[in-house]
């Protein structure tokens, strides 16, 4: 599990790479198992390689927008790539590579039915989701809660990781008895994870719509630009679906 959660990699240890054949990408900490796939993949079709610095999605636009050098921003959201293209900060077109799954992990063998109740029940201490200031996921799971009537009690409950993978980390390691994660981290087809979880139905939250955009910084990058425009292709596509992610609308 330890590959799941990679701090942001310091710049300054990357070795020197060609610009033509390489590219710099920071990506939100839901895309760790998967981005491994589309690299492989990405390499392979073009021959093209890239290195990634994982982290909240908030985070990662704060970085880039202070003119942090990296060539592509994979969010799990569309308004920090659109906040870049506003700014100036990036370069069309914004692709919409997927839609993310929100489930309910727990280290238990399952979760009730009924657990909403469950978790306000003396069972669950602590329940982590990621912070929703900076990780749509963490977001979209407070927005879950807090419409439930049990929020108040639920409320206290809380535990914060600074992204959607260190609250999975709390989770996986019973630092806290149930969280919300992303599907494609609890059914990561590379490797299984113990307990029980359930998809939060996707009425119960706004879509999370998952976003690429090449940077400023990237703009005269070959291999930035083929890989957002390779987000699209059918192969990538399949890749993402078969990591737990929903192929966006048309």
């Amino acid at each position: 599990m330890k590959h799941w959660f990679l701090s942001l990699c310091c710049l300054a240890l990357w070795p020197s790479m060609s610009a033509a054949d390489s590219f710099r990408l920071a990506a939100a900490a839901n895309l760790q198992a998967v981005t491994q796939a589309l690299s492989k993949d990405f390499s392979q079709k073009t021959g093209h390689q890239f290195q990634t610095s994982f982290g909240a999605s908030g985070k990662l636009f704060a970085q880039i927008s202070h003119g942090a050098p990296f060539d592509v921003l994979m969010s799990a959201d569309l308004k920090y790539p659109q906040t870049l293209l506003d700014q100036g900060a990036a370069i069309a077109p914004l692709v919409h590579y997927a839609n993310g799954v929100l489930v309910l992990w727990s280290k238990q063998a399952t979760i009730p039915k009924d657990w909403q109740t469950w978790l306000q029940s003396s069972a669950v201490q602590k329940i982590a989701i990621a912070q929703p200031e900076s990780a749509p996921y963490g977001r979209e799971a407070l927005r879950v809660l807090s419409d439930l009537p049990q929020f108040p009690v639920l409320k206290s409950k809380l535990v914060y990781g600074e992204s959607i993978a260190q609250a999975s980390q709390f989770i996986a390691t019973g630092a806290a008895q149930a969280g919300f994660s992303a599907k494609s981290i609890v059914s990561n087809p590379d490797q299984s994870q113990s307990g029980a979880w359930i998809e939060i139905p996707q009425s119960a939250h706004q879509a999370i719509a998952q976003g690429a955009v090449q940077t400023r910084f990237g703009k005269d990058n070959a291999a930035a630009k083929a890989f957002v425009r390779y987000l699209q292709s059918p192969s990538a596509q399949q890749i993402l679906q078969r990591y737990g992610y929903l192929v966006p609308p048309p």
